[in-house]
């Protein structure tokens, strides 16, 4: 395949010809009125069944403004494609099933060994002692924050402004607005960001992060035919990563070096217009 190919599937076909303020009012709007009433009740989520439902609901705030701003366009040609991006696993390459779902684990144990920390996997070892709870984490981690979000920021907007921007510009503006749309959690009892989130060094570190991400997905997207269900299951392997294992604070702060090395490296390898490797020409 040519790299014109690449470019081709890596940027849509019929770009949206304004900004989609309409899209992020949405999946703002949805999100932060279920996060800010949770808020205001001042209950833990993870105490209170109601208030946990709540703001479940709320991740799918991203989805559902993907979903509707997909339809409005009675386009059914783009719907298709839409949710062939969902659920074709054809689409992803053998071979980018390894920094899809080992990516973040890697890391993970390479961050440990290399400051000699020792990860507690009693959440992993508990689970799997009972399998009916294992089997329950593993789908609610699947559809509560991969599935809730992607059909939203990868499915909807990162073919968007990869038709006006760079990939890794594209990546930077919607990392940035992804990390934005968490911030109502501060006040939510129980989130992780009310846990950690009061410190402003930990907030900028957090943005740090969701950036790296964000371009580390534009690149698996980029190079997968733009699969959505290939971030979806590397949103889902960060994500249950952290669940199963329990990290000390430490750990998340050189696994920050690790991944700025691992995106350094995409970066010189693949560049930052695209993403995608060129390939030569050959003379």
């Amino acid at each position: 395949m040519s790299s014109q190919a690449n470019l081709r599937v890596a940027i849509p076909q019929k770009p949206m010809d304004r900004f989609p303020w309409r899209f992020i009012a949405i999946a703002f709007g949805i999100s932060w009125t279920c996060w800010f009433f949770v808020a205001l009740t001042g209950r833990n989520i993870f105490t209170d069944l109601e208030v946990g439902i709540v703001v479940t609901l709320g991740g799918f705030g991203p989805a559902i403004a993907g979903i509707i701003m997909v339809y409005r366009t009675n386009d059914q040609a783009f719907i298709r494609d839409y949710w062939r991006r969902v659920f074709d696993l054809r689409r992803i390459k053998a071979l980018w099933f390894l920094p899809i779902l080992l990516l973040y684990p890697a890391t993970v144990l390479l961050t440990a060994l290399l400051i000699n920390v020792e990860l507690d996997a009693s959440p992993l070892v508990e689970m799997l002692s009972n399998p009916g709870v294992f089997v329950t984490t593993v789908i609610f981690v699947f559809i509560f924050g991969p599935f809730s979000e992607e059909l939203g920021w990868r499915d909807y907007a990162l073919d968007w402004l990869q038709a006006r921007y760079s990939a890794l510009v594209s990546s930077v503006i919607l990392g940035v607005i992804w990390w934005a749309w968490h911030l109502p959690l501060l006040a939510v009892v129980g989130s992780f960001l009310n846990v950690n989130g009061n410190d402003p060094t930990f907030l900028a570190g957090y943005l740090y992060v969701v950036v790296i991400y964000s371009v580390l997905f534009t690149w698996v997207y980029n190079n997968n035919a733009r699969s959505v269900l290939a971030i979806i299951l590397l949103h889902f392997s960060i994500n249950l990563t952290s669940r199963i294992f329990v990290m000390p604070s430490e750990l998340f702060v050189y696994n920050s070096f690790i991944l700025i090395a691992v995106l350094m490296l995409v970066l010189w390898y693949y560049g930052g217009k695209r993403l995608v490797r060129a390939e030569r020409t050959r003379s």
